[in-house]
């Protein structure tokens, strides 16, 4: 983990992805309790993204958190019992700390470039005062805006996302295990991941299925809101259930397929050199 040359990387066949996605659930199942309450406690920290400027803090440190979990993943399968403070352990490398930072900030900027370039303009049109209702949750607020404008914002904050998750996807395990720089580790994580589309692939549309039923419910329970009535307790359990386990199928995925494609220490790259993957500088 002290070396600072960049690291090679193995490329796989499509089949590996959905080795990855059943191994994340996998580890999920080993320590299920404690691993869900470790996202349960992300999901409440992420909630606050939306407030002002202690909201783009929260994105600023977003690779910081998702180090945290994926160390997580990486305790379980090496036998430990891994507490809510292992979500705050990068804070405490200040090396990786300073990178990862670094990592965010540069992903917010690409990403409120992105929502600007989409939007074009629009919310200049949406007057102030309803928008400052809408920050503080006024549902009703919500039903007053263009429906085009609302479908720009949410096509523009996918393109975020999706900005946001190929960008660190494999940066933030470079910088947390392999010490790399924030541009190096930017580089050789869209490197390999070009190189392992094909399972990266098989992981986007197993996750994308498992993700249609939870969207489903969130949509449900979004619609209930917004017409005034009482949500089922059932349906916001399954929500508060179903998300958290969702999120941890998807960085256990993450931590997996980083594990295998990077590989973690010595015994982890003679374990994964089979004769359906290769080497690439």
């Amino acid at each position: 983990m002290k070396g600072q040359s960049p690291p090679g990387f193995h490329k796989f066949p499509a089949a590996r992805g959905l080795a990855w996605v059943t191994g994340s659930w996998g580890l999920v199942k080993r320590q299920p309790i404690r691993l869900l309450l470790i996202s349960l406690f992300l999901q409440f920290f992420l909630s606050f993204s939306q407030a002002g400027a202690f909201g783009l803090l929260v994105i600023l440190c977003l690779p910081v958190l998702t180090a945290g979990i994926l160390h997580a993943f990486y305790s379980v399968e090496h036998g430990d019992k891994p507490n809510l403070s292992v979500l705050f352990l990068p804070f405490t490398s200040t090396k990786s700390l300073s990178k990862l930072l670094l990592l965010g900030a540069v992903v917010m900027v690409l990403g409120l470039l992105a929502i600007t370039l989409v939007m074009s303009g629009q919310v200049l049109n949406i007057d102030p005062d309803l928008l400052g209702r809408i920050e503080q949750g006024d549902m009703d607020a919500l039903q007053s805006i263009d429906p085009k404008i609302i479908e720009s914002a949410v096509f523009a904050m996918a393109i975020g996302a999706a900005i946001s998750g190929t960008i660190t996807y494999f940066a933030v395990p470079l910088i947390w295990y392999k010490k790399q720089g924030v541009g190096s580790a930017i580089t050789i994580g869209l490197r390999a991941m070009a190189r392992n589309w094909r399972p990266l692939l098989v992981i986007g549309l197993l996750l994308g299925v498992l993700a249609v039923p939870i969207g489903l419910l969130f949509g449900s329970f979004y619609l209930s809101a917004l017409s005034g009535g009482t949500a089922s307790p059932v349906l916001a359990f399954l929500i508060l259930l179903l998300g958290p386990m969702f999120q941890l199928l998807l960085f256990g995925t993450q931590y997996l397929a980083f594990r295998d494609i990077f590989g973690m220490n010595a015994e982890h790259e003679a374990g994964s050199g089979s004769g359906d993957d290769q080497l690439v500088a």
